[in-house]
């Protein structure tokens, strides 16, 4: 009677396969197809791998399932009643562990870590400190790296330029003389005024007819001023400065940043109101359309 592994072989003769040609289309050992054929289980990895050799032995030579199936229960049946085989070596197992653990061994355990760590952070700090020491500035420029801005030093304080005040324009009916500069003050006659500027205030100065000053005076700027009949100011910022008529302090003659006329006799002082600007032209009636 013929046997499993001789009717493989015949069949597979019949077909003209060669046992290189199934193992190269199951990617099994072609000496596993040469055991299952010639009986020799011992050389095969095991039951399972046997069990799993010969069904795709049988499948790739398309024979039914009831050629090897009793093969293969009969090989199920005699690895169950086998005893477990034990290995021929002693395999060495670690020992179990109680669960308690010895604090002494575990603080050196953790101090060893610590130390470790700390010697690796400053193993890194020293290495980054000379890489930033070589580097030179080229290799800075290459990277892109803006350079940081030098520390600006305080430097003392100046003093700010006082803001211009415009000069007011002249009054209808006074004439102004050629001159460019303004004329060195009179202080000499009846009457008398000083003006004492607190803040930057534009003033213009008339004395008898003439104009003696035209000019900015400067915060805690003083001029006297004399004249025979009247001596007529125009100031730009009115708050801003203090007079002195005939030796009489008087009060500031407007609000900051107001332009006031103010004329001064050997009798009193007086503020001159502008004059009134002249009416608009009334507009001529149109005439009559021509036909």
């Amino acid at each position: 009677m013929e046997t499993l592994g001789q009717i493989l072989r015949r069949e597979r003769e019949k077909r003209g396969l060669t046992i290189e040609a199934l193992a190269e289309q199951t990617r099994i050992n072609p000496l596993y197809f040469r055991a299952i054929e010639a009986g020799d289980r011992g050389s095969l990895p095991g039951g399972f791998f046997y069990r799993s050799f010969l069904r795709q032995y049988a499948r790739l030579l398309e024979l039914p399932e009831s050629v090897y199936q009793d093969e293969i229960e009969r090989s199920l049946e005699q690895e169950t009643q086998a005893p477990p085989a034990l290995p021929d070596r002693h395999i060495d197992v670690p020992p179990m562990p109680t669960g308690t653990t010895d604090r002494a061994v575990e603080t050196r355990r953790w101090l060893a870590r610590v130390a470790g760590l700390v010697a690796v952070v400053a193993l890194a700090t020293m290495f980054y400190t000379v890489y930033l020491r070589w580097r030179t500035p080229a290799e800075v420029a290459q990277s892109g790296t803006p350079e940081p801005p030098p520390i600006a030093m305080p430097s003392s304080a100046e003093p700010k330029p006082e803001p211009e005040i415009p000069a007011p324009a002249s009054e209808p009916g006074v004439a102004e003389t050629a001159e460019a500069k303004p004329a060195a003050p009179v202080a000499e006659g009846p009457v008398q005024l000083k003006l004492a500027a607190r803040e930057p205030v534009w003033v213009e100065v008339w004395a008898d007819g003439r104009r003696v000053f035209n000019n900015l005076m400067k915060a805690s700027d003083s001029r006297s001023f004399g004249a025979e009949a009247k001596i007529r100011i125009v100031l730009g910022n009115a708050g801003g400065m203090d007079l002195e008529w005939n030796g009489r302090a008087l009060e500031p003659v407007g609000p900051r940043g107001q332009v006031r006329t103010v004329e001064f006799s050997a009798e009193g002082y007086q503020t001159v109101a502008p004059p009134p600007r002249p009416p608009a032209p009334a507009a001529k009636p149109e005439g009559p359309a021509s036909a």
